[in-house]
């Protein structure tokens, strides 16, 4: 994958012995392990609201819940009452596995998507407030592959797990300018985290020596940033609804990161090895602009919405870096002295690309005296990685939901089911001792239990 191409330039210096040699045998379809890390940063990562988030998140263009001040802060004048969403989240358990080998990695995890409230302050203006997460991606991958036997072969062994997460504090506020037009704006303070560990070890055992590849690293930074958004709700079409939001890129307020790397090649007598560490590393991520704008159509027992999201590309730019250089350790193993030397460490770097995304959903009275919807929604939940990347996976998903509401006097529930699938093809993992690529490709699978509670006073 492409943040093993950091492994490979990092220990390019110290691997011409082993880059001579010959291919000791031709790679066949089961040698392939995971990547180090899986990491996906698709922008529809968690459904958010209690109606939004069982509609695959089509709810510009309607929303009237405290999740307004996520999707279209227009839609906050709505609200004719002061209204809690006291929980909201889901269950969700992801898998990720190669299609290669039998070993999966994943992760189980409760993720409080959203927690908010609304309220009118003053003619036809309402206050919305809400802490939310729009992203959260947890993985662990374990894996082992053993080509050959005890005596002449190669073992390959992958442990890695990585955590990706994006938070808001979202304030905003909605006016009610006329019977047709709604407008607008907030801001949110996004922290995002990215943690990524990995350890790899590779032996290859000849005739005549062994030869051994260990490395482990760890990479991790925490950002806190400005974003503004404003958006529009039109009614003036009877029984349509449109709406549009916009969300600006990232601000830095404060950021940290944190580097460190450690490597040993032993080539028979031989062996060199790596370090790098930096506990106050550089982590700048960058956020594109978002537009978002939606159409829905209004009955009294049923609506649907149909949604479209854009986003802008981000140049290439270092996501995480530092100033400190990487040591390299060469012992020859003739009896002459080993050297150490230094060398600038360019850091890893990060690209966005311009991409689209479409969502459909909506709900249905399923009787007419009963306040009981039935809910559905499907979305795409495409990658905004380029394929220049040293951080993040390529991976599109597609996103499924249904489930139910009532309503209890003033108290609203609902719960249902997320379900998110994608795949990628020939992803390379990285490049063995015998000069061999591993490649493989990826299905990564989440199903959630979505869950909200609501309260109107």
């Amino acid at each position: 994958m492409s943040r093993s191409r950091y492994w490979i330039a990092s220990l390019a210096a110290i691997l011409p012995a082993l880059a001579a040699s010959s291919r000791a045998y031709s790679q066949d379809a089961l040698l392939v392990t995971p990547p180090p890390n899986v990491v996906l940063p698709n922008p529809n990562g968690e459904p958010l609201g209690p109606y939004g988030g069982l509609e695959a998140g089509s709810y510009v263009s309607r929303v009237d819940d405290p999740s307004a001040t996520w999707f279209n802060p227009a839609g906050l004048s709505r609200a004719t009452t002061t209204e809690i969403s006291g929980s909201a989240g889901f269950y969700q358990r992801t898998t990720v596995s190669p299609t290669s080998l039998p070993n999966s990695g994943g992760s189980f995890q409760q993720v409080p998507s959203i927690f908010g409230f609304s309220f009118q302050f003053k003619d036809n203006w309402t206050f919305g407030f809400a802490l939310l997460t729009n992203i959260s991606w947890t993985q662990e991958t374990d894996a082992e592959l053993v080509h050959g036997t005890t005596q002449q072969g190669e073992r390959f062994a992958v442990s890695a797990s990585s955590t990706y997460s994006q938070r808001h504090i979202v304030m905003s506020a909605g006016h009610k300018a006329s019977d047709d037009w709604r407008y607008g704006g907030g801001l949110t303070i996004a922290i995002s985290d990215l943690s990524l560990l990995g350890t790899i070890s590779d032996r290859l055992v000849e005739p005549t020596r062994i030869r051994t590849v260990l490395l482990n690293g760890r990479r991790s930074g925490t950002a806190y940033q400005l974003r503004l958004l404003g958006g529009l709700q039109y009614d003036g079409i009877d029984h349509i609804r449109l709406g549009a939001m916009i969300r600006t890129p990232a601000l830095s307020m404060k950021r940290s990161g944190f580097i460190s790397a450690d490597g040993l090649v032993q080539n028979g007598a031989s062996s060199a090895g790596l370090s790098l560490f930096d506990g106050d590393a550089s982590f700048d991520l960058r956020l594109p602009w978002e537009f978002h704008g939606g159409v829905a159509y209004i009955r009294k027992r049923g609506q649907i919405e149909l949604d479209v999201q854009g986003y802008t590309p981000v140049s290439q730019y270092t996501l995480l870096g530092t100033s400190q250089p990487y040591a390299i350790y060469r012992d020859p193993g003739t009896g002459a002295p080993p050297t150490i030397e230094t060398r600038p460490f360019a850091g890893f770097s990060s690209a966005g690309r311009g991409f689209g995304n479409i969502s459909i959903g909506g709900h249905y009275k399923v009787l007419a005296d009963r306040n009981l919807l039935v809910h559905f929604g499907f979305a795409t939940d495409y990658s905004p990685v380029n394929s220049t990347d040293m951080v993040f996976d390529d991976v599109n998903l597609f996103g499924w939901t249904v489930g139910a509401s009532g309503a209890v006097k003033k108290l609203t529930y609902s719960v249902g089911f997320n379900i998110r699938t994608g795949t990628a093809h020939n992803v390379p993992v990285r490049d063995l001792l015998t000069g061999d690529r591993i490649t493989t490709g990826l299905d990564v699978k989440s199903v959630g239990l979505v869950y909200s509670l609501s309260y109107a006073f």
